[in-house]
């Protein structure tokens, strides 16, 4: 049996241990299997392993033990990864009232079904994947707006951006009525933009290049659904929030950048042009998280 087998067999005698409510094998097995991973270098498996460590030291009523974990994975570089990643579900946690740096809350589970069947249609494991994979290939957002975004080049005044729309949109055959939709949506995000900078979501300067972050965020919270309503594990959905942090950071270069296009991507949905109670919310949110001084965006770098 291999190395990494024999891990694989540990971390799944814990979770068996969990589900049987034996705490303290599950601490113990955990731990085995952090050791184990953190030996041969993967440091982020190894972090998620002593975060379960952590909530099954909890659960068997070791809370000191567990507070003095959790503490050392805060300062770790691999628990950083995962914490800035979760940081990016921030806005909807926020909005929501619920921990930006939990994904299980048992006690919520049945709202969390609730919820993925009344606003995804989401009632099983496939359907949380097929959502999953949507968000995080930034596929759930209207690609329209993503594709008016990609027209305008640095410097680029309103006129010569929409005649890039028009002209992409000719170059495929696209109809009138489609092409006067997506030059009007351009005017849309002029006027978010304008709006944002005299809001503070952008600086004075600032433009919004994507909304692929509207996607992202979202998928932070998909994981912490999709776990607390039982269509995945803490390792898919660990995996998942990684992948949603990692590719935000691709796309975007600072807290604020991602901020704005996950607002952008919101309200174009939502709001409606109206700046109304979605905005509000949201611009809230953006606030509390760009300035209070306990914020997780004020106490970690981007990327």
């Amino acid at each position: 049996m291999t190395y990494q087998a024999d891990t694989g067999a540990v971390l799944d005698r814990a979770r068996r241990y969990e589900r049987q409510g034996r705490a303290e094998e599950a601490a113990a097995a955990y731990a085995n299997a952090a050791e184990a991973l953190e030996a041969r270098g993967d440091l982020a498996s190894a972090a998620a392993a002593r975060a379960r460590y952590a909530r099954a030291l909890a659960a068997a009523g070791r809370t000191g033990e567990a507070q003095r974990v959790l503490d050392v994975l805060d300062r770790g570089a691999a628990w950083g990864r995962l914490a800035a990643a979760l940081a990016g579900g921030a806005h909807l946690a926020v909005g929501n009232g619920v921990a930006w740096n939990s994904l299980a809350d048992h006690e919520g589970a049945r709202d969390d079904r609730v919820l993925l069947e009344r606003d995804w249609g989401v009632t099983d494991s496939e359907g949380w994947r097929e959502q999953m994979d949507a968000l995080l290939d930034a596929r759930n957002s209207d690609p329209a707006i993503q594709m008016v975004l990609d027209r305008r080049g640095r410097g680029t005044g309103r006129r010569a951006w929409q005649d890039a729309i028009v002209a992409w949109c000719g170059e495929r055959d696209i109809s009138e009525q489609t092409v006067r939709e997506v030059v009007d949506l351009s005017e849309a995000v002029l006027r978010y933009e304008a709006r944002f900078r005299a809001d503070g979501l952008l600086p004075p300067d600032g433009r919004v290049e994507s909304v692929f972050g509207y996607d992202f965020g979202r998928a932070v919270n998909m994981a912490r659904w999709g776990l607390n309503a039982g269509y995945c594990d803490a390792e898919e959905a660990e995996k998942s929030v990684l992948t949603a942090g990692q590719r935000a950071h691709q796309v975007y270069a600072s807290w604020q950048e991602f901020s704005a296009g996950y607002v952008l991507g919101r309200m174009l949905r939502f709001d409606e042009g109206e700046f109304g109670e979605w905005y509000e919310r949201s611009l809230t949110g953006h606030r509390v998280l760009a300035e209070d001084p306990g914020s997780p965006w004020r106490r970690m770098a981007w990327g």
